[in-house]
This record gives structure tokens, C-alpha cells and sequence, in this order.
């Protein structure tokens, strides 16, 4: 009986080592037990007196954090005002530096050269998400209300932008980031710094409270209010701006978002748990419970989701979960300056620790669980390290190390040495030693072991001989391919193919035929059925065959005969057979020939009348029948007409849900590319094929593309392009340029109409579903005419929509018994008015481009 080697190693090691160990174990579990919980405990208790008087300490130097920089934010303010009135006094200059606007901020040609997003200054989306902003740390910019001409102000921009060096260096003294330093003069100028955009059209500083009010002050004031920029809550410190007889000027402002002055980030971050922090007024005992605390400053809730800069902001209160705590609280703050009590907030057991002056008092909430964590933790480790203990004595286990040492050091050589054969038979092998064997017998599961290695050499062996015959078919098989692509004068050829294993049956050629006054060459595409290496040897004696007969000058059809009765003769019985298509074309005419062999016909596509064809012809497979006869077909060119060939593979492919690519797709990528050489073209087919396949290539795939060089001069081309914003009459606004623009090209009054439409349609759209906030967005229109082809471009940065993944809707449906929703008819307008529609997601933008060959009175969108 054999018994596993697994056996064995559990035997003899359960004997010699469970008992000492138990014995160890029963020794130790009593007296550690004891010991352990009560050093834990004690350990517990002394660290949660250490983290409250820590959190104690952190209100109060937060408090003491804050005053300072409350008072720093206020000298800075009067700073700015100082370095603004002494810049307004000095005369204009053009040598002050170059003035940037909001308006133009985010144009790469207007903005300044260190604009970049940058981390802290985000903007709150209608989707409660935060978008990077792009902001100057070297150049202010400049914010003009629209009822304001630059020209009209040209002067005290030019002086207010010499405080720009002024205002940089303070607020690179500030003891936190603030978003935004202004300074607003009565003019209706206002210079921002860091510089940046994205301020709305209606905003005006001279209609703000802060702005108003400093009219009539002198000190610095706090407000609160909705940053119009970026949609947080900023705390905004204001102080006006006079010149030397009290006039007023102006005002600054430096505002501070919530975020970055409360800590609850860090404090989470160090805690690792939920930690809240509050600024809130003093106020009497007396004061409702339901009344709460009032809020001066606390971190905003991202929950709170997008709001309007016009909007005004509530008083916040703090409102705890019990009015007992509430009355604690209020009594502690009202006795002590700082300190820490237990209430209940938000529906947890928490911790509250506070640091008071006489009218604020800056508050500390965690839970119980988050301030316990440490104790915990530590508690749990000294549970964890007495367990460890337990389980050690240093006597038994000494001698029970021992005793399993020496038993696993006799043990193993006697187990391992069959292995150690192994290996030195696995190095003979690796070296190329494939007679390598060993001769031992164990008894156990190493037996199977040594048996599967005496079988591994001679398969080794037997596949890397196979591998080495298989890369020299591949590089065979590659040489037998084209080098270069063909050159005869009038066409652009190109072909490539790609193979699912190292060799394949796809196969095509350019062959230089002999004969006739003027060159010629035969462009040939085959498949042979199958693939893999008995499928690649038919192709090669195929292309033998066609380069023998390239020096024979016969018609095409004869060379298609001859190839088939010698592969007719030579794949009787196999069940294999070869599809071909043979073009044969000649320099100097635009005359082509062709025979088609079982091939799928070649697609034909002529760009300027935008129609697509096929060069038919009748015949079977090469291989099937020796005696039967092929014919040859004839068909001109014209200038710039593309022929596409490929094998079943490009149409076949299929992705990952099991669907075909379909001819359909080429049919669409031709005509994308008509404008591209035959190489693009051909690559363009590959690439999608490539990218559309799910599961990996399992066919071969070859494209070969011939177009027509075309012998006329390039067509004239002429353009219009404007900018429309969604807060426009945008039907007002293109309407007279389209108009002018028609007239002026000599376009067709229908013509003209049907752009009309399109326009109007598109930009209703775009305005009606793309944006959801309240701010103005541009809307940029390009119209380009081309000989016959008219071009449209609309961009607009709304929310991604393509119109070619809408749904048709059911016109021959009566309107009760329609599936779907009653609409669409716009879009539908629109594809039936143009020829071609493109769209693509660019840089944030919706980019939809349509043509329109206005030599045709009504062609619809296909593909």
C-alpha cells in the first residue's frame, strides 16, 4: 500500500509537536489572562483621558489659529487698499504690463502664459462635482461689466495693474490661501488676483452689498456670501479705497472659502474618523434648545449641491440631539474658556471639546468611536501581545524545537533526495539535454513526478523543433508578401494584411505584366479556405504560378484558367479551394480589367458624386473545377474613384456581444477617408477592424485599396465663421450671415433655406437639452463651400449628445399605435437635408460637422 507523501510529513510531525504544545498553552492561558485584561483596561482608560485633553488642546489652539488669521486677513485687505491708492495716484502709463481680461481667460492666444488648473480653486457643478479651474499666480486679470467699454477705463486699468507686484507678494504672506483678492473701483473696473475667468456676465461689484457699504465705512467689515466664480461659500473681507482728500475710490476685498479655513480634513485625516468644527456665537443659557447655536463659519456640505452667486445664504444654526446637552454645553461655555463634554449629535454618542472667547467659541464634535479608536487599538494590542505569550514557554518549546529540528533535518534528506535528482535532471534538460531520465522508484506521488519528467523531453523536443519550423514558414510566407507599394503613374495603390496565427491563406500581389505598348500591373487578392500552414502552402503555389504567367502576355482571364487547372489537379480530395480577384490596370487610361474568381466583389466609390458601386462578374472558386472558363470585366475610372478589395475576415470580424462589422462600416469609413491616400484608407480599414474585434482576431484579414489620382486642379474654397451664445437670438443672429453668405457664392435660394433650417434646428437643440445652469456658453458655427461640397461645423461646450444615436421616429405608424415617444422629427429633418454627418466629444466640446453636396437636390444620411 502506498502512502501519500502528505501523510507521512502530518505523522510525524503531529506526534513530536502537539504535545509540547498543548502542555505549553495549559501552562501559561491562566496566569497571562489575568494580567492581561486588567493591564488593558487600565491602558484603555489613561489613553482616553490623553486623547480628550488632546482634543482640548486642538479647540484651543484652532481658536487662537483663527485670530490670527482673521487679523492677518484684515492687514492684508488694508494692504491691497494702501497699494491701490497709491497706484491710482500715480499718472497712466502704457509700460505698466499687458492687461488680461476674465472674458478672454481660458483662450490659450489671450490668457497668460502660466495659467494652469491648479489645486484649491475648483468650481462647483449643477452634478455636486468640482471642476479645476485655470488661474494666474503671475497676472492679474481684469472684469469689465458689459454696460463698461474698455477704452472708456484703458487709464486706470494701466495704474491699477502696477499694484499687481504689491498685491502678489501679501498674498503670498497670508497664513492660508484665500480663492480671490478684488479690488472694485467706481468705475465698474474691477482687477482679480489670482487672475482667472468664469465670472458671470450679469455680475457687476458695484451692485454688492460689501461694495456698497464700503462707500460709507472705514473699517474693515466681514460678510458671507456665494463666490459667483466658483458657487462656495466665502467668508469676504471689504475695505474701501480713498484717495488723499477721502474721496471714495473704491473697494477691496479678499475672500476665503469655508473649506480652507475650518481643519475637519486634517483632523479626519489624523483621527481617521468623522471630526466636526464649528465657529458659533456666544449666547445665554436661556436660549431654546431648538433655537441651537448660530453658525458663524463651518465647513460646507458638498451635499448641498450647486447655488446661483445671486442667491442669498441663511443663518445656520447648531442644533444638538438632546436639549440636555444643549444646556451642558451652554452652561461649560459660559463657566469655563475651554473644555470637554459628552452630548449626543447627529444620532452618535460624541465628544465635544471648545475653546471660548468672549463672543465666539470654536467647537471640536467627534463621536465616541472615532476619539476611542486609539484606546481601542492599543488595548487590543496588549490583548494580542499577552495572547502571544500564552503561547509560549521557553523551556518546552526549546526542547520541542529540538526534537522536530532533528527529526525534519533526517527527515527531509531522506524525502528530498529523489528531488534533488529531479532537479539535476530539469538542468540537463534546460541546457538541451532532451535524453535526460531518472531511475529511482519512492513508493509515493513522486513516482508520478519522475514518470512525467522522462516523458517531457522527447514532446520538448518534439514542439520546439515544430516552433522553429513554424518561424521559418512565418519568415517565408512574409517574403513572399509585397515590400513596397507599387508605383504606376495615374493610381495610388496600397494593400496590407494581418494573419490570426504565424501563417495564413489570405494572400494579395502586384505583379508587373508583360505586353502591350504601355505598362500595366495586375493587383490580386486571394483566400484561401482555412488558415494556419496547409492553407498558407496553397498560397504559395498559387503565387507561384500567377509569377510565372506575369511574363506571358495573355488576357487576364487566361492567367485566371491556368492558376485554376493546376490548382484544380492539385486539390482534388482535399476539400480546400482559393477565392481570387485579379485587376488588371494600365498607365495612361482610366480602363480597368478584372476577373473575379468565388472573390466578393470590390467595393468602387466615387467621391464627387458620393456613390458607391461594385465590380460584379461571375466565377467560382479556383481548385473546384479544372475545365471551367472565366471571363474578364471592363469599367473606366474616373478621377479620384476608389476600389476597395478585401477577404471575408474585414466583414466577418465580430466583437464581443457576437456582431458582424459588416460591409456596411467599410462602406462608411471609405467615405470618411475618400479624401486620404489609398495607404490611410487602407489603414483606416485595418485599424477599425482591429479595434472593433472583442474577442481577438480569429480569421485573416487583407485590404488593398486602388484610387484614381485625380488630374484637376484643387477646387476653391470658401469659409464664413461667428459665434453665437445660448442667451442670444441665435435665428436673428446667423440668418442675415447665411443670407449674405449664399449670395455672395451664388448659392440656390433652396439651398440657402435648407442651411437655414439646419442652424435653426441644431442651435435649438444644443439651447433646449445641453445646458442646465444659468450662465452664457458660446456657440461657434463654421460654413465652408468646396467646388460642390458645403461644409457645417457647430461646437458647443453643452453636455455630450450625439445626434446619430437619437431614434428615428415612426412616420408610418399612426400616432396611437406608435412605441415610441412622440419627437424627434427636428433631427430627422436635419439628416434628410444633408448628406453627412460626423460627431466627436473634442477638448470638453460637442463637435458635429455636416456635408452637403449641393450638386444633388436630396440625398439622406447613410451609414
Amino acid at each position: 500500500m502506498r502512502i501519500p507523501i502528505r501523510i507521512k510529513f502530518f505523522v510525524v510531525l503531529l506526534a513530536f509537536s502537539l504535545g509540547p504544545i498543548f502542555i505549553s498553552r495549559g501552562l501559561m492561558s491562566r496566569a497571562s489572562g489575568e494580567v492581561a485584561n486588567k493591564t488593558s483596561e487600565q491602558t484603555r482608560q489613561e489613553l482616553l483621558r490623553i486623547v480628550a485633553d488632546e482634543f482640548e488642546s486642538v479647540a484651543g489652539s484652532m481658536l487662537a489659529l483663527m485670530e490670527r488669521s482673521s487679523e492677518a486677513m484684515r492687514l492684508a485687505t488694508i494692504g491691497v487698499a494702501r497699494e491701490a491708492e497709491l497706484a491710482l495716484e500715480l499718472p497712466a502709463s502704457d509700460d505698466s504690463g499687458k492687461i488680461y481680461f476674465t472674458q478672454e481667460f481660458g483662450n490659450p492666444d489671450l490668457s497668460p502664459p502660466d495659467s494652469a488648473r491648479r489645486d484649491g480653486y475648483a468650481r462647483r457643478t449643477m452634478g455636486m462635482r468640482q471642476q479645476l479651474i485655470q488661474v494666474s499666480l503671475e497676472h492679474p486679470t481684469f472684469y469689465l461689466p458689459a454696460s463698461v467699454p474698455a477704452a472708456s477705463v484703458q487709464g486706470e486699468m494701466e495704474k491699477l495693474l502696477r499694484s499687481a507686484s504689491g498685491i502678489r507678494a501679501l498674498y503670498a504672506n497670508l497664513p492660508s490661501g484665500p480663492f480671490w483678492i478684488n479690488v472694485a473701483l467706481e468705475s465698474g473696473v474691477m482687477l482679480c488676483y489670482p487672475g482667472h475667468g468664469r465670472l458671470p456676465p450679469m455680475f457687476d461689484p458695484r451692485d454688492q452689498d460689501w461694495f456698497r457699504e464700503a462707500r460709507n465705512g472705514d473699517k474693515c467689515r466681514w460678510y458671507r456670501v456665494i463666490d459667483p466664480t466658483t458657487r462656495f461659500v466665502v467668508n469676504k473681507v471689504a475695505y474701501p479705497v480713498r484717495d488723499g482728500a477721502g474721496k471714495f475710490l473704491g473697494a477691496v476685498s479678499l475672500d476665503v472659502p469655508a473649506h480652507a479655513i475650518m481643519p475637519d480634513d486634517r483632523l479626519e485625516a489624523r483621527w481617521g474618523g468623522k471630526v466636526r468644527t464649528f465657529l458659533v456665537e456666544r449666547v445665554s443659557e436661556d436660549r431654546p434648545a431648538s433655537a441651537g447655536l448660530p453658525i458663524v463659519i463651518q465647513r460646507e456640505s458638498t451635499a448641498e449641491g450647486h447655488r446661483h452667486w445671486m442667491s442669498s445664504l441663511d443663518q445656520e444654526s447648531l442644533i444638538l440631539d438632546e436639549p440636555v446637552g444643549h444646556q451642558i454645553l451652554l452652561h461649560a461655555l459660559d463657566t469655563r474658556r475651554t473644555g470637554v463634554v459628552e452630548l449626543s449629535y447627529e444620532g452618535e454618542p460624541s465628544v465635544c471639546a471648545f475653546a471660548s472667547t468672549d463672543t465666539y467659541s470654536f467647537l471640536v464634535i467627534a463621536p465616541k468611536t472615532v476619539v476611542a479608536k486609539l484606546p481601542n487599538e492599543v488595548s487590543a494590542m496588549l490583548q494580542g501581545l499577552f495572547g502571544e505569550m500564552r503561547n509560549l514557554s521557553l523551556l518546552v518549546s526549546g526542547v520541542m524545537l529540538i526534537i522536530t529540528g532533528l527529526i525534519a533535518w533526517f527527515g527531509s534528506r531522506a524525502i528530498t533526495r529523489p528531488i534533488v535528482v529531479i532537479v539535476e535532471a530539469a538542468k540537463r534538460l534546460t541546457s538541451g539535454d532532451f535524453t535526460a531520465r531518472i531511475d529511482q522508484h519512492t513508493g509515493d506521488e513522486r513516482d508520478e513526478l519522475i514518470r512525467s519528467f522522462n516523458e517531457m523531453g522527447p514532446k520538448l523536443k518534439e514542439l520546439l523543433l515544430l516552433n522553429r519550423d513554424m518561424k521559418v514558414a512565418q519568415e517565408v510566407q512574409q517574403l513572399l508578401l509585397p515590400g513596397v507599394e507599387p508605383e504606376l503613374p495615374g493610381f495610388d495603390i496600397a494593400g496590407g494584411i494581418a494573419y490570426c496565427d504565424r501563417t495564413g491563406g489570405d494572400y494579395y500581389d502586384f505583379l508587373k505584366i508583360c505586353g502591350g505598348g504601355r505598362p500595366r500591373l495586375a493587383v490580386i487578392i486571394g483566400d484561401v479556405s482555412g488558415h494556419g500552414v496547409p492553407s498558407a502552402l496553397v498560397m504559395a503555389s498559387a503565387r507561384g504560378q500567377l509569377q510565372t504567367l506575369a511574363s506571358m502576355d495573355i488576357p487576364p482571364e487566361e492567367r485566371v484558367n491556368a492558376v485554376n487547372r493546376v490548382l484544380s489537379r492539385d486539390l482534388d480530395g482535399t476539400g480546400r479551394f482559393l477565392t481570387m480577384f485579379y485587376l488588371q490596370l494600365e498607365q495612361g487610361t482610366p480602363q480597368v480589367h478584372w476577373v473575379r474568381a468565388g472573390h466578393d466583389p470590390a467595393f468602387r466609390y466615387n467621391p464627387e458624386r458620393d456613390e458607391f458601386g461594385e465590380l460584379l462578374g461571375e466565377g467560382i472558386p479556383l481548385g473546384v473545377m479544372e475545365e471551367y472558363a472565366y471571363a474578364s470585366q471592363a469599367a473606366e475610372l474616373a478621377d479620384g474613384e476608389i476600389l476597395v478589395m478585401a477577404t471575408d475576415g474585414v466583414w466577418e470580424a465580430r466583437n464581443a456581444e457576437g456582431e458582424m462589422f459588416g460591409k456596411k462600416r467599410i462602406l462608411a469609413i471609405i467615405r470618411e477617408s475618400a479624401h486620404k491616400s489609398a495607404g490611410d484608407i487602407r489603414q483606416a480599414v485595418m485599424d477599425a477592424v482591429e479595434g472593433f474585434q472583442g474577442n481577438g482576431q480569429e480569421d485573416d484579414i487583407a485590404v488593398v485599396v486602388v484610387k484614381k489620382e485625380a488630374g484637376e486642379t484643387p477646387m476653391a474654397r470658401h469659409s464664413i465663421s461667428f459665434r453665437m451664445t445660448n442667451k442670444e437670438n441665435c435665428f436673428k443672429c446667423f440668418q442675415p450671415k447665411v443670407e449674405a453668405f449664399g449670395m455672395e457664392r451664388g448659392l440656390h435660394p433652396k439651398i440657402v433655406f435648407h442651411l437655414t433650417l439646419v442652424l435653426d434646428e441644431l442651435t435649438t437643440n444644443i439651447i433646449s437639452y445641453g445646458y442646465a445652469d444659468f450662465d452664457e456658453h458660446p456657440i461657434d458655427v463654421t460654413i465652408e463651400l468646396e467646388g460642390d461640397i458645403l461644409t457645417i461645423r457647430v461646437e458647443d461646450d453643452a453636455e455630450p449628445f450625439n445626434i446619430l444615436e437619437a431614434p428615428e421616429p415612426e412616420l408610418d405608424v399612426p400616432l396611437e399605435d406608435r412605441l415610441k415617444p412622440v419627437g424627434g422629427l427636428g433631427i430627422h429633418l436635419v439628416k434628410n437635408m444633408v448628406h453627412d454627418i460626423h460627431y466627436q466629444r473634442e477638448d470638453g466640446k460637442n463637435v458635429l460637422t455636416l456635408n452637403k453636396n449641393i450638386s444633388k437636390t436630396h440625398c439622406p444620411v447613410s451609414g
